[in-house]
């Protein structure tokens, strides 16, 4: 190993020369000029002090994202699908249960990736659903923008490896491979097959993807999880020469739809749902309850209002229904599956105990179903046309299906709604942290935190600071984030101090999280647009409005969505706003 020094280093990989590292100093790092390189080209091994007091090598950095993934869709957080690997991390490590991201899937990665609010990043909402009033305004840029600086970027910098394999969704002007990471395998847009590269709309019949900046063909044997693992192990197997520490960003593009999943696991599933999804949702929900992971005494929300009752359902449907629900489990299931294929290959090369591990689910579950809602661009009619949606080929190569709002309230299972929505349903889902080495093992967190935590937490744990305000000559955004960590050594009370928490907006739907207190504010359908107040700790379905009995907290909750929205550059769609009529050309 090289001896240890401030100086940067190139490393030699084999499509680019690195751009020059810096080792982490004090958890400070600068640029020096290149005639220092000149002088002196001997690598640099960052170093860091342990939470253990130890002098040694940061940890590795395995941030591991599903995209749609719902509350209740792991063994761990009650789920009748087998999720052993994902649930051995979880008992090795932190499950949480009050973790928040966007209720969509672009601002919750540009928050991942930055620690930025969404609305200063550049994802104040979809580009897709812009309103004529948030065009052309700071914040609202629809992909990744420069006045904030990622996670891959200060890791880079700071002497990390840096890989990326799976979805990007952050814009097809800004690429990984310009935003920090050294080595990247990516679907460039926000959706597509499983198996191939058809596209999910009629305005996209095809989608992009890239191999560090350049378009690239798929092989044959192509199964969306499953190549991105391989790329991902393939990354790290051929940085280990440099003896340096990696930051992996697994961006799995499952369990979205169209729903695709090998034929195995579709089979595995296809009796389990029979019992219909009311049946289901009250295993998951009494599930929940047992492992501790909502109050007893919580309540379950009503069905969603275009949901039959199962019973209401004919046989042949039944049976339809229940399988396509198999191939989303089977496209859960084949997740785990890969995550314990990348912990296989990390404990044979012995980094898995020195590897922080991060999953968690950018939004809550799917419930739009195109081929019965036909908003354009993405049309029934060019589903029916397309695809064969057989029974006997659901979930094969060649169909293109959803699991709908018949399914998505059974993911969201003690909450209320589904993604787009700043409910619960929308906005709460899984985070397990696992770092045997160094946090707690086997414990339930049931603090608030939110997807903005991640990047300084990480940053936290591997002794890196981020910039502040400037980077590269450019002014930048400090993060909004807090680290969670100082809550995991015991060294603070809570994540957020009393009195303070976050805001989420989206598509006009607002909400405030402080504590234990939830202010919410839906459009039309979902409610009718005026304000409530609920206590999440035991309510987590937003059943009961208790406004009227707690007007002071009320009135301070109104205040703190009031400055957040102001600090943060929020633009208020207006009451009534439709986000399908608002629906914009696909320019992921």
């Amino acid at each position: 190993m090289a001896k240890k020094s401030q100086l940067l280093y190139f490393h030699w990989n084999p499509t680019q020369l690195r751009k020059f590292k810096l080792r982490v100093n004090s958890g400070l790092f600068s640029l020096f000029a290149v005639t220092l390189f000149a002088c002196n080209q001997q690598e640099s091994i960052p170093t860091m002090t342990s939470l253990s007091g130890q002098n040694e090598k940061p940890p590795n950095v395995m941030l591991i994202l599903a995209d749609d993934l719902a509350f209740s869709d792991l063994g761990a957080y009650g789920s009748e699908i087998d999720t052993p690997n994902l649930d051995q991390l979880a008992a090795e490590g932190l499950l949480f249960t009050r973790f928040h991201a966007s209720a969509m899937c672009s601002p919750s990665r540009a928050m991942l990736l930055t620690g930025v609010d969404q609305h200063k990043n550049g994802y104040g909402t979809m580009g897709e659903y812009l309103d004529s009033s948030q065009q052309g305004q700071p914040g609202y840029e629809g992909y990744l923008n420069n006045q904030v600086v990622t996670l891959a970027t200060v890791l880079q910098q700071s002497g990390f490896n840096t890989y990326m394999t799976g979805k990007w969704h952050l814009g097809t002007t800004v690429l990984p491979s310009e935003r920090g990471f050294d080595q990247t395998f990516i679907l460039l847009q926000g959706a597509g097959s499983h198996f191939d590269n058809t596209g999910y709309a009629s305005a996209q019949p095809t989608v992009n993807y890239m191999r560090n900046g350049e378009e690239t063909e798929l092989t044959d044997d192509f199964y969306s999880s499953d190549t991105y693992t391989h790329e991902m192990i393939q990354y790290i197997e051929t940085g280990r020469d440099s003896e340096m520490p990696f930051f992996g960003y697994l961006a799995f593009s499952a369990p979205h739809f169209p729903l695709h999943a090998p034929t195995e696991l579709i089979d595995k599933y296809e009796e389990r749902y029979l019992a219909g999804w009311d049946i289901i949702r009250k295993q998951r929900h009494d599930a929940l309850k047992a492992r501790e992971l909502i109050d007893a005494e919580a309540e379950m929300a009503e069905r969603l209002q275009r949901v039959p009752a199962w019973e209401n359902v004919s046989e042949k449907e039944q049976r339809y229904q229940a399988k396509k629900m198999a191939v989303y489990a089977g496209m859960v299931d084949s997740l785990d599956q890969n995550v314990g294929k990348l912990i296989t290959y990390l404990k044979s090369i012995d980094e898995y105990d020195n590897t922080v591990f991060l999953f968690l689910s950018d939004n809550g579950p799917e419930s739009v179903d195109f081929t019965t809602y036909p908003y354009l661009p993405i049309a029934s009619d060019w589903i029916e046309e397309t695809f064969d949606n057989s029974y006997e080929n659901l979930g094969q190569d060649g169909s293109y299906i959803y699991y709908g709002e018949r399914w998505a309230h059974v993911g969201a299972a003690a909450h209320s709604f589904h993604k787009t929505v700043v409910s619960q349903g929308g906005i709460n889902v899984p985070l397990i942290v696992s770092y045997a080495k160094e946090l707690p093992r086997n414990r339930v967190v049931t603090e608030f935190s939110s997807i903005v935590d991640i990047a300084p937490t990480i940053l936290d744990l591997v002794g890196v600071s981020h910039p502040g305000d400037e980077f590269a000559g450019r002014q930048i955004h400090p993060m909004d984030g807090r680290s969670f960590l100082p809550y995991l050594k015991g060294e603070q009370t809570n994540i957020y101090p009393t009195g303070t928490g976050n805001g989420f907006e989206l598509f006009g739907h607002n909400a405030f999280i402080s504590g234990n207190w939830k202010i919410l504010r839906l459009q039309e359908p979902y409610s009718d647009f005026s304000w409530g107040l609920y206590n999440l700790d035991k309510d987590p379905a937003e059943l009961n409005n208790v406004a009227e009995q707690n007007p002071v907290k009320f009135q301070e909750m109104i205040a703190l969505y009031s400055d957040y929205a102001a600090e943060n550059g929020v633009i208020q769609v207006p009451e009534g706003w439709k986000m399908f009529e608002n629906l914009g050309r696909l320019r992921q």
